[in-house]
């Protein structure tokens, strides 16, 4: 890579080495290439580093630097050509933005096998004194929080991984692993296979819960857990923590208190997550905008991130088939039942549960057979809330696949487009098969709150205007809802859907998912 290598210079068209001797060539003149070149600061620099000798004509010879510098040319040097120093002395730096940690081969993220990568490869980390205080360094770098545990082990081996650092000496407090005292820099060819391996106790936890997927945010602040403030927080960070802890996909993301117990102290920023990031502790920290928050932010993940049903007459009925880390599988008929039946029929927006035909009514199903039980009362809004258990043996049968014919007949509105069927753009069914998406307008919170009741999903968390869907064909109206009314259909609209709306945005809810009992 450019960061890291044998420093040369270009003059009169020539490329050519630079030599220095050791009393000459420090991190002051390291500062200046790595900075000239963008290549962020130095982790190590050598009047002699493993980079080899250059070979041809020597430019430079330079003999002080005071590290602020534009280029290598602005410091003193004894004029191009002229040097005291051979090939031997060739100078060489390696730069912060050439360097990367990692670790490998561990349940996760925050666990396993230290490597380096060094000019674009890979490599591991050889020291037989290897401790908690570089572990510590390692985890504290990744955003892992503190170590939990460490070790260090080798064998013999004829094919090896490069050893691209040798003697580390962390004190425990360096913000990066290369800032610690090292003895050498590889990449190192050695007939042994190095392993210091580390387990971290990770940066972001749910606690509280009724598993280690559901409950509190809470995230390492130095070595001690605090809670998270629940506008400090979106769905596209539950998303990224519900991943990070091996939980599948976010359902719920709220801060009513949920999972009780005394609150705080709090973490002082916020998160801003695109969704893909690995960990929680990579999304862009924000400054707090809530001032003596009181309400912890709860997340609820799943390890199911789909739900279908299949082979029947309609996607109403069918064999109940699930997704799990991208593959879609039978859900066993053991405990299959009415309430489970009544969840996952109003979530896949087909009304309630008429019946649970018998095994092999749809056929035997294909692919895995999931031996996963759902426990639901029948008021959670999605199945994934669901406590779950594990079937125990015998196994499941082949073919004995859960089945459930649902009215068919949804609700007469919907949230759509969003993670759930209790977040979305507001929809109000027109006509069979025509919704209407609703405007924002004055009323909007009266509306969200008779949405989310009449829809069983607690009560309005977050209102907002999401940009109106211009190319399609269903139009728009303004609901008018005191908040008080049982139904939408009692409130006041501005139109039947007979003339668009003039409004460039839609009403969007989310409601806070705490399901209550329809009358």
């Amino acid at each position: 890579g450019r960061c890291a290598g044998r420093v040369e210079v270009k003059h009169e068209g020539e490329w050519g080495s630079v030599c220095s001797y050791d009393f000459h060539w420090d991190a002051g003149e390291a500062s200046v290439v790595c900075r000239q070149l963008g290549c962020g600061t130095v982790a190590h620099t050598s009047a002699y580093v493993p980079f080899g000798q250059g070979k041809g004509r020597i430019w430079m010879h330079p003999y002080f630097c005071e590290g602020t510098e534009t280029t290598l040319q602005d410091c003193y040097h004894f004029g191009w050509g002229k040097h005291y120093c051979g090939h031997e002395w060739d100078v060489g730096v390696i730069c912060t933005e050439s360097l990367e940690l990692r670790l490998t081969d561990g349940a996760g993220p925050c666990e396993g096998r230290v490597e380096v990568k060094l000019r674009g490869r890979w490599g591991t980390v050889y020291d037989n004194e290897w401790n908690m205080d570089d572990a510590e360094v390692v985890c504290q770098q990744l955003g892992c929080g503190s170590a939990a545990s460490t070790k260090f082990t080798w064998r013999v081996s004829h094919v090896s991984t490069p050893v691209m650092m040798i003697g580390v000496n962390c004190n425990g407090n360096e913000k990066v692993l290369w800032d610690c005292k090292t003895v050498g820099w590889g990449p190192y060819f050695l007939p042994y296979d190095f392993n210091a391996s580390v387990v971290c106790q990770g940066f972001s936890r749910l606690a509280r819960g009724d598993s280690e997927c559901s409950g509190r945010l809470e995230v390492r602040q130095g070595r001690n857990w605090v809670s998270v403030c629940h506008g400090h927080v979106d769905l596209m960070a539950a998303q990224v923590v519900c991943r990070e802890l091996g939980c599948g996909t976010a359902l719920t993301l709220s801060g009513y208190g949920q999972f009780g117990g005394p609150a705080g102290p709090f973490w002082d920023g916020a998160f801003e997550c695109n969704g893909t990031e690995p960990l929680l502790s990579a999304c862009t920290k924000q400054t707090a905008h809530i001032q003596n928050c009181t309400q912890p932010a709860t997340i609820i993940c799943s390890s199911y991130t789909g739900f279908r049903l299949a082979d029947g007459d309609s996607v109403c009925d069918g064999q109940v088939e699930v997704e799990a880390r991208g593959v879609w599988g039978n859900l066993c008929a053991t405990a299959w039942d009415l309430p489970n039946a009544h969840v996952l029929c109003h979530h896949l927006g087909c009304g309630p549960a008429v019946s649970l035909p018998s095994t092999g009514h749809f056929g035997t199903g294909m692919g895995m057979l999931r031996s996963d039980a759902l426990r639901c009362s029948g008021s959670e809004r999605h199945p994934g809330q669901c406590p779950m258990e594990v079937l125990g043996q015998p196994a499941c049968p082949p073919g004995h696949t859960a089945a459930v014919n649902c009215s068919g007949v949804a609700e007469p509105l919907r949230l759509h487009g969003g993670e759930s069927r209790c977040d979305g753009r507001l929809e109000v069914a027109v006509r069979p098969g025509v919704w209407a998406r609703v405007s924002v307008g004055l009323w909007d919170n009266g509306t969200a709150t008779v949405v989310c009741r009449q829809l069983g999903c607690g009560v309005p968390e977050k209102i907002h205007a999401a940009p109106a869907n211009a190319s399609g064909p269903i139009e728009l109206q303004e609901l008018r809802c005191v908040g008080t009314e049982e139904l939408l259909a009692q409130c006041n609209a501005s139109g039947m859907a007979t003339e668009p709306s003039k409004s460039a945005e839609e009403l969007a809810i989310a409601c806070s998912g705490e399901c209550t009992e329809k009358g």
